[in-house]
């Protein structure tokens, strides 16, 4: 489909433009996880493991955290606890196996921090609120990639159950979260919201 002025349509170009985004992420990620001697995927744990809910820390909902395979993600954790970053320990019910990290792996985590830096100083010279309406668009496009079944896990605003979009007349902070009742701009929506329950 082309446009009217004979250019590739813009949708098209847009989903050109997150794949090359992608890429360029991928190669960061590589580059980063290669220099501690990690896969990207492990790396992808390790930093899950410092930045999530202790709730979340287990193989199985990792895998679907990460869309892969529960026995994928079982050896990415066996790889990483032969490294000695990570533990595993029994949950407080005994039947379920937490995973954390170890000192060892806390000081991985930290050199990984800023493996995205290239990515988030480029965004850092686009106005702010340039970069509050492409966060809008990103997760109400990753919500309804997540009500296709195209990504299994979503804790975006836009796919949560207490998010009204367009609930308030001002502009500055159109949506509304029922569950905190606050107004929220474009800005504050959440990519990974600890509160997050799926809408119906």
């Amino acid at each position: 489909m082309v446009d009217a002025a004979g250019a590739p349509d813009l949708n098209r170009r847009l989903a050109d433009a997150v794949e090359r985004l992608g890429n360029g992420v991928r190669a960061l990620a590589q580059r980063s996880a290669r220099d501690c001697g990690l896969t990207p995927l492990q790396q992808q744990v390790v930093l899950a493991l410092v930045r999530q809910p202790p709730v979340r820390n287990e193989v199985t909902v990792l895998a679907a955290e990460f869309d892969v395979t529960r026995p994928t993600m079982s050896d990415a954790v066996a790889a990483l606890e032969r490294k000695g970053i990570i533990d595993r320990s029994a949950s407080s019910d005994g039947r379920r196996r937490v995973l954390s990290l170890t000192a060892e792996g806390l000081a991985v985590a930290d050199r990984l921090q800023v493996w995205d830096a290239p990515v988030t100083e480029a965004l850092d010279r686009i106005p702010v609120d340039d970069r509050a309406v492409v966060l809008q668009s990103l997760l109400g496009t990753i919500a309804d990639l997540q009500r296709r079944g195209v990504i299994s896990v979503a804790r975006v605003c836009p796919s949560c159950r207490f998010f009204e979009r367009d609930a308030h007349d001002d502009a500055a902070a159109p949506h509304h979260c029922s569950l905190l009742e606050v107004a929220l701009p474009p800005a504050d929506l959440q990519s990974d919201c600890p509160e997050h329950h799926p809408a119906a």
